[in-house]
């Protein structure tokens, strides 16, 4: 569930590469916070999405 919610958060941000849900990983869950790592179609980029708080943070690396 929290990788469906992060690609929401994801594709609202209209970043400059392609990402698919697909290749999301959720790397750390507390239940009030979690992150999800996707990434890039060009295998060179990723994106973080944050959960905290009841706050999303996205950020292209």
């Amino acid at each position: 569930m929290e990788i469906d919610i992060a690609y929401l958060q994801l594709i609202s941000k209209n970043l400059k590469n392609a990402y698919i849900k697909s290749n999301g990983k959720l790397v750390y869950n507390q239940g009030w916070a979690w992150l999800v790592v996707f990434e890039a179609t060009n295998k060179y980029n990723y994106a973080v999405v944050k959960y905290y708080n009841g706050n999303y943070e996205v950020v292209e690396i």
